[in-house]
């Protein structure tokens, strides 16, 4: 089987499943670095959180044909070894898996569709590395991988360390721990600078691209083929490509009002009740940076152009959204008064 069959096919090892917050997790933040230094390589990415493994890179989003595999462990003080790596904790006398058997259990799962199987860290793994960057755990000295050979041996069958021993790497992350948040956001800013040439806002960028991947991390009901996949549990180079275009026009295009209140025919003491609800809309849109305006945003605009296919005009399409949309600005903004539910849905309709 290729990996696009294996990923559709083969049950992963553990469901997991996390609620997208304002604040990165170390393990998002890291995944959304990789991201980032994917995209700036010019590759052609699939990167998935919480997928058979904490995040699974594939060489090709349209046709892979090899797979990365990482597990993103932090500690808050002291090094890794490879002792501490093979380590099976016990519970009720039954001994667990390792980080390295789980490790490797993507080997047996995925066979040589494996590229690589890496674990990510903010501490050093003194027998391989203790400067940020990645290596091979067969560049320790052959004692000390002899060692982990062995340990790993005793705990999985299989195991050939002619052939797997270049498989398993280490990354001693340059996230720190306690400010890898502040660090991940610099980063986007320089990406974004990078890629639209001009000054975008990157903290509402990163909360967006922050509660995308973290909903990628939730349990999803089997997918029949692999397009229904990606699309359910990858990031992908085409996403990107869609959010900086969207950025670069959210930066450059501010909304009208002028233009939004043509063929408005409502009364006019509605109408300057609207237009100043427009204004207010616009200030608490721009002022709250946070993941769930970012959400709510999206979620009303989505339902706006729903509406637009079935609107004849602006005043039928109040009429058809606006139950729904009351819904929506009252659960983010609560007390809004009806200017302010008409307000934003002119305002989305016209970005």
């Amino acid at each position: 089987m290729g990996v696009k069959e294996f990923l559709t096919c083969v049950p992963e090892r553990e469901k997991g499943g996390q609620t997208a917050l304002d604040r990165f997790d170390y393990q998002t933040a890291w995944g959304v670095s990789r991201l980032l230094d994917l995209h700036e390589k010019g590759s052609n990415y699939a990167v998935a959180f919480e997928f058979h493994d904490d995040i699974v890179a594939l060489d090709d989003a349209d046709e892979p044909s090899s797979a990365i595999f990482y597990q993103v462990k932090t500690r808050e003080t002291g090094n890794w070894s490879f002792a501490k790596i093979t380590h099976r904790p016990s519970s009720k006398g039954i001994k667990k898996s390792s980080f390295a058997g789980k490790m490797f259990d993507n080997c047996v799962r995925f066979g040589a569709t494996v590229e690589r199987l890496v674990f990510v860290s903010n501490q050093p793994l003194p027998e391989v590395i203790v400067a940020h960057g990645e290596e091979k755990f067969s560049s320790a000295e052959k004692a000390k991988l002899e060692k982990f050979v062995k340990a790993i041996s005793e705990e999985v069958d299989g195991y050939d360390d002619g052939v797997h021993n270049v498989l398993f790497f280490f990354v001693f992350s340059d996230l720190n721990l306690t400010n890898y948040q502040n660090t991940v956001i610099g980063r986007i800013a320089e990406f974004l600078e990078s890629e639209l040439g001009s000054d975008i806002p990157p903290k509402t960028f990163a909360l967006a691209l922050n509660d995308f991947c973290r909903t990628r991390s939730k349990a999803l009901a089997d997918l029949g083929n692999f397009e229904a996949l990606k699309a359910s549990k990858f990031v992908t180079r085409a996403n990107m490509m869609k959010w900086l275009t969207q950025a670069q026009d959210h930066h450059s295009h501010r909304p009208d009002w002028k233009t939004a209140s043509d063929d408005l025919t409502v009364p006019f003491k509605e109408k300057v009740g609207i237009q100043a609800s427009w204004r207010e809309y616009e200030m608490l849109v721009r002022s709250r940076t946070n993941a769930a305006t970012v959400a709510f945003t999206q979620e009303l605009h989505d339902v706006v152009y729903a509406g637009v296919d079935q609107a004849d005009d602006k005043m039928h399409l109040l009429d058809i959204v606006f139950i729904e949309a009351k819904n929506l600005v009252a659960e983010w903004h609560p007390g809004a008064s009806d200017f302010l539910v008409k307000a934003a849905i002119l305002y989305e309709l016209q970005r």
